[in-house]
């Protein structure tokens, strides 16, 4: 960890006295175009004045940062296997590596080993300091789909990945596993479930059945709540028992069982896509970035990229009525319309009740929007917004005037209430 130069930030608008005290602390790493090949990546802390607090570079791409009970901040060097966990000034802690993305190398000195082939994507804390983390595993199912987007395509035996979601010691010990594939139907498809996001990453010639990106536990009842990508849903279940509760999401293509876990909208309720980051609000809503990928699940027509948009999105789930109404959005206005094809994040900020919006993917091809991040340029941009639309600060993380200009992405944000 080495203190850096900070990559490309613009800063347009910074209101400070409208804007949450505190500090928002969030990754910049290059876009996946490149990430496998820049071996870099930054944590940036920036504070209610657009002041840089905290500015650390790793020679691995950053992804997701947590608070932890104590205060002090967790965040992931995820391609290198590694958890860091530093004091909000930046002085390293602790650390941890995933076992299995190091078995035929030395691991780093005095790190403790957790005993996972890998992790990916978010993480996150129990209240009692336990690491939360998203893991992955390969089953063959037969007679299923080639093509998610064909609803005559050829059915065969096929490798699926699905998510596992794991409860993890501080020292390193598995104490909970919860299997995706052992909660919804394995057979249910949305837009890009068929994707080969796994084959570069471990498993050869397989399908990206459901690409977990977000984890949260909710403290009111014992449960935990995943957001699944390329399932287009957020999904609930019982901390204790892995039952499922709820499926909040396009109700296309669920069968039963899982079709009466389906909460009903009310009120004239817009579908998430594609989602990120799933929080709950202190007003206990949920919160997520609908990313917005193609808004329709097969075999219906897909939005266009070049008009696509994301959004913050805020639900209020009545799960003794099993309803959902939509109560809060930021994105859909034509004023505010920006498409952000992968990454993302929205967190609630408690004294003001702003809401911090990562559109963490912006991807661009001469100029017009692009779903997928390849063959495009990259760019963040990270706005925070009152409860009544006006955008207090607004940065844009852009190295498009440089020369040899380097794509980069934001995963998401998390907010440290004292600098």
């Amino acid at each position: 960890m080495t203190i850096s130069t900070l990559p490309p930030c613009r800063i347009e608008t910074c209101i400070q006295e409208k804007r949450e005290p505190g500090m928002m602390v969030f990754n910049v790493r290059p876009s996946d175009i490149v990430e496998n090949s820049a071996s870099m990546g930054w944590i940036i802390g920036i504070d209610q004045a657009g002041e840089k607090q905290l500015n650390l570079e790793f020679g691995h791409p950053t992804q997701d940062i947590r608070i932890l009970p104590n205060g002090n901040l967790l965040f992931s060097l995820t391609s290198a296997g590694v958890l860091i966990e530093t004091t909000v000034t930046g002085d390293e802690v602790c650390r941890w590596h995933v076992a299995g993305k190091w078995r035929d190398k030395e691991p780093p000195k005095d790190s403790i080993a957790i005993d996972a082939e890998l992790t990916h994507h978010s993480i996150n804390v129990f209240p009692n300091g336990n690491f939360l983390l998203l893991s992955a595993e390969v089953r063959e199912f037969p007679n299923w789909p080639k093509h998610d987007d064909d609803p005559k395509a050829v059915k065969g035996d096929s490798k699926v990945v699905g998510d596992v979601v794991l409860e993890v010691s501080r020292d390193g010990y598995i104490e909970n596993t919860w299997h995706i594939f052992d909660i919804i139907d394995p057979y249910r498809l949305s837009y890009g479930s068929c994707q080969g996001y796994w084959n570069n990453r471990g498993f050869t010639n397989s399908n990206d059945w459901c690409h977990a990106n977000s984890a949260i536990y909710d403290v009111r009842d014992d449960s935990i709540i995943v957001s699944l990508r390329t399932q287009d849903c957020l999904i609930k279940f019982k901390k204790n028992s892995g039952e499922l509760k709820w499926i909040l999401g396009d109700p296309g293509n669920w069968r039963e069982p899982w079709a009466s876990k389906l909460l009903m909208p009310i009120n004239g309720l817009n579908w998430q896509y594609h989602q990120h980051d799933c929080s709950v609000t202190p007003e206990g809503t949920i919160l997520c970035f609908d990313n917005g990928n193609f808004r329709s699940v097969p075999f219906k027509k897909k939005m266009p990229s070049e008009i696509s948009y994301s959004r913050a999105v805020e639900f209020d789930v009545d799960e003794e009525a099993m309803t959902v109404r939509q109560v809060w959005a930021y994105g859909d206005e034509p004023n505010e319309k920006l498409f952000a094809c992968y990454q993302g994040g929205a967190y609630r900020l408690p004294q003001s009740g702003n809401t911090f919006i990562n559109y963490g993917g912006v991807c661009t091809k001469d100029g017009i929007p692009v779903g997928k991040p390849s063959d495009s340029f990259c760019k963040a941009r990270l706005i925070e917004v009152t409860p009544d639309h006006e955008v207090v600060f607004d940065m844009w993380i852009d190295d498009v005037s440089a020369e040899n200009a380097l794509p980069l992405s934001s995963f998401r944000s998390e907010f440290v209430p004292i600098v």
